[in-house]
């Protein structure tokens, strides 16, 4: 048995299907078809229910593709520490971000970033947070920029701070009536009443994106589940739709500055005390994180730093 049978072992479990893995493998299906039966055979265990649709596991492929995900987890952090003792210049930083995340967060560190390590290469995973916190637990990347808190990852991930963002309220022109309004922060933003506001209609972002969570959370606090909801893709979509007046808004903030900034919005708080998040970079508890690793968490951290001074 060697490394190529683990990985195309966990391919298979991931993918459900021999042909999508094989695909994926750039590999025959045959040629899979047989390593898997030589390990089988290898192993004197069954490794697949092979007649279900789709496939799945038996708890002896189960205890194989725990155990694989480890020893590959283990080489990959060997890989690092052996790169960190060398050189510590090539290599490849597989990273997960949200897609309109990484168009606003990126472009401020990558000059810095490719400066220092001009022969590593950033490979970018851009998905929703549930899913991207599937592929750090496959292995599949090292870590994550997400938002969110301890109890938003799974016990065996860790996180560390890169800045706080703030989570504002978004309405066409004329929706937020004096009425609505109670006070202005600090910043010049003025507060609504979100208890006021349970008939209007509300633009939320699909379950799987952690702004759903976090909305949802707010609604809660609030005191209502709103029954005017359209459900879009991404911050941005939102954001638009509301400057529109198509309904109210609740997103980051970064998908604000991405759109010109508070002044090209109509924006509120919903709290006396405002409301924000941590965003933070993900990443398991049994990874080893390289230099250049590092360095981007530094120079993340540093770029925003001024950003979470003002929330």
């Amino acid at each position: 048995m060697d490394f190529r049978d683990l990985t195309y072992i966990i391919a298979v479990a991931d993918n459900k299907s021999v042909t999508e893995a094989a695909s994926k493998l750039y590999i025959s299906q045959p040629s899979l078809s047989y390593i898997i039966s030589k390990v089988e055979e290898e192993l004197g265990v069954k490794l697949f229910y092979r007649k279900t649709n789709p496939i799945t596991l038996t708890y002896a492929g189960q205890l194989y593709v725990e155990t694989a995900r480890q020893i590959l987890g283990l080489m990959d952090n060997l890989k690092r520490e052996l790169n960190d003792v060398g050189i510590g210049e090539k290599g490849r930083i597989n990273i997960g971000i949200p897609t309109e995340r990484a168009g606003y967060m990126l472009p401020k560190v990558m000059k810095p970033f490719n400066e220092k390590f001009p022969e590593m290469e950033l490979r970018l995973i851009e998905s929703r947070s549930e899913a991207m916190l599937e592929e750090l637990d496959k292995g599949k990347i090292s870590m994550a920029v997400l938002p969110g808190k301890d109890q938003d990852y799974p016990a065996n991930m860790t996180h560390e701070l890169i800045y706080r963002e703030n989570i504002l309220l978004i309405a066409g022109d004329g929706i937020i009536t004096d009425d609505l309004i109670t006070s202005v922060h600090d910043d010049g933003i003025p507060q609504v009443d979100l208890r006021k506001m349970k008939q209007a209609p509300f633009i939320i972002l699909q379950k799987g994106h952690y702004i759903r969570l976090k909305t949802d959370r707010i609604f809660k606090r609030a005191g209502f589940v709103p029954k005017n909801v359209t459900e879009v893709s991404s911050n941005i979509s939102a954001a638009l739709l509301a400057r529109a007046g198509i309904g109210i808004a609740l997103v980051p903030e970064r998908a604000i500055e991405t759109l010109g900034g508070r002044k090209a919005f109509n924006v509120y708080h919903f709290f006396d005390e405002g409301d924000s998040w941590n965003v933070n970079v993900v990443y398991k508890k049994d990874t080893y994180l390289g230099k250049a690793e590092r360095y981007l968490i530094t120079i993340m951290q540093e770029a925003f730093r001024d950003i979470e001074k003002n929330v």
